[in-house]
């Protein structure tokens, strides 16, 4: 893998991460307030003898708990993206902290945009034959617009080369 000159200042940098319109602390108040509920009516349908609803109304909390631990543990993952002059290092952040690079040459890298269904697009990175999608959890128009920003800024770079 070439090393990135540290002294060389990057022409474009950006870290990516999946949106969540929920906070943490927002989940936790949704789940405490949907179990307050679901033990005051299953404290209710017990009192009634009617027991087994009482059980079955946690499962729901816990699943509903669960369910936000897994949303949350999934918006961990991540993609910076590093833009140099000759190199462009895309380092991927797993959900579980796993991180790879991967680095471009930028004279023969290409920046392209593919329909992959009726409701999506992939944006990929193209170069010698090794094509890579990257910010998957990104909206059409955030893939569209970091496709220019990356399709402008590479010929800022090729340009330089030329010099």
């Amino acid at each position: 893998m070439p090393t990135l000159p540290r002294t060389e200042k990057p022409v474009f940098k950006t870290d990516l991460h999946p949106q969540r319109s929920l906070t943490r602390r927002g989940a936790r108040r949704l789940v405490l307030c949907v179990g307050g509920v679901t033990t005051s009516l299953g404290l209710m349908f017990w009192s009634m003898g009617a027991w087994p609803i009482a059980g079955f109304m946690g499962i729901d909390v816990a699943i509903l708990s669960f369910a936000f631990h897994l949303n949350f543990t999934a918006a961990r993952h991540g993609e910076m993206i590093e833009l140099r002059r000759s190199v462009l290092r895309l380092t991927r952040i797993s959900a579980h902290g796993v991180r790879e690079e991967f680095d471009f040459q930028t004279y023969w890298l290409q920046v392209v945009m593919t329909p992959a269904d009726a409701n999506r697009s992939m944006l990929i990175l193209r170069s010698h034959g090794r094509d890579m999608e990257i910010a998957p959890f990104l909206g059409e128009d955030a893939k569209q617009e970091l496709a220019n920003i990356l399709r402008e800024k590479l010929l800022i770079c090729r340009d330089g080369m030329r010099l």
